[in-house]
């Protein structure tokens, strides 16, 4: 008997029956950088896979996925703030020497992170382009 029959044979059976597969629950990093002065400065990003889970069904991934995007938020806030108050040093630290906040070199952003399911872990990373385009 052939895959598909006997897939066809206990879907009959099996009303609710569910194919096998394979799904990857993936954490990403936006990691945001600074390219350049042109135009007044321009920034970009890298996506960057930080970590995955397979998992055999769909619904194992939905289920996952919901608990990591919390996780995934809180990191998000957590580096908004680590990068705020990095910055706040960062000027406090000028005005204590008489100098202006022009004399660091230019922010380049706070992480993000989010949550992916594919079929292909890595699959959404990328690099950002280096060159002022």
């Amino acid at each position: 008997m052939a895959k598909n029959e006997i897939r066809q044979a206990y879907n009959k059976i099996c009303a609710e029956a569910k194919s096998a597969g394979k799904w990857f629950v993936s954490l990403y990093a936006i990691e945001s950088y600074y390219g350049g002065p042109e135009e007044g400065g321009w920034w970009g990003n890298d996506c960057v896979l930080v970590e995955y889970q397979e998992v055999r069904t769909e619904e194992e991934a939905d289920l996952l996925a919901e608990k990591i995007t919390q996780l995934a938020a809180q990191m998000t806030e957590d580096a908004k703030r680590q990068h705020g108050e990095r910055c706040l040093r960062e000027s406090e630290w000028c005005a204590a020497r008489g100098l202006d906040d022009d004399f660091l070199p230019e922010v380049d952003g706070h992480d993000e992170y989010r949550v992916v399911i594919e079929e292909t872990p890595g699959s959404q990373e990328h690099r950002g382009s280096r060159h002022y385009e």
